[in-house]
C-alpha cells in the first residue's frame, strides 16, 4: 500500500502517483520519473466535466489505482498520455499525461458509462491490455 495521500482540496501540486516502469517503458513516454503529479487546475477541470462526484468517490484509491492498474492503455489521439483503468464498484479510468517540462500529471479521472462493455471492447481492438501484459 502506498504512503502517498491525496489532498482533494489541494491549491499546490501534488504527487498523487507512481506509474510502474514497465508501462511508461512500454509505450515509450520520454519522462526523467514515474511519479506522476496533479497539478490544482485538474481539480478545477474536474468540476467543470462533471467527474468531480466520481473523484470524491475514489480519490483516497488513486494511487493504489496508479500502481497496480487492473488496464493500461493509450488513447490513440494522444500518444504522450497512458490511460490506466482500475474495476472498483465502478471501472474508473486514470487519464495521465506526459508534460515534456513537468513529467507526468493526473489530466483527467473517472468512471465509464458501460464500463464493462467499454473495457472489453478495448482489450479486443487492442486499445487497451491486462496489466500482466506489461
Amino acid at each position: 500500500m502506498s504512503d502517498i495521500i491525496v489532498d482533494p482540496y489541494a491549491t499546490e501540486t501534488q504527487l498523487v502517483g507512481v506509474i510502474p516502469k514497465s508501462i511508461i517503458n512500454y509505450y515509450g513516454l520520454a519522462c526523467s520519473n514515474y511519479e506522476v503529479l496533479m497539478p490544482p487546475g485538474v481539480l478545477k477541470h474536474l468540476h467543470r466535466r462533471g467527474h468531480w462526484t466520481d473523484f470524491m468517490n475514489y480519490y483516497q484509491d488513486i494511487p493504489n489505482m496508479i500502481a497496480s492498474p487492473d488496464y493500461a492503455g493509450q488513447n490513440p489521439k494522444e500518444p504522450d498520455s497512458v490511460e490506466l483503468y482500475k474495476i472498483m464498484s465502478d471501472h474508473v479510468l486514470l487519464a495521465i499525461k506526459l508534460n515534456p517540462t513537468t513529467g507526468l500529471f493526473l489530466g483527467s479521472f473517472y468512471t465509464l458509462d458501460n464500463g464493462t462493455d467499454k473495457i472489453d471492447k478495448r482489450l479486443r481492438t487492442g486499445r487497451i491490455h491486462p496489466f500482466s501484459h506489461f
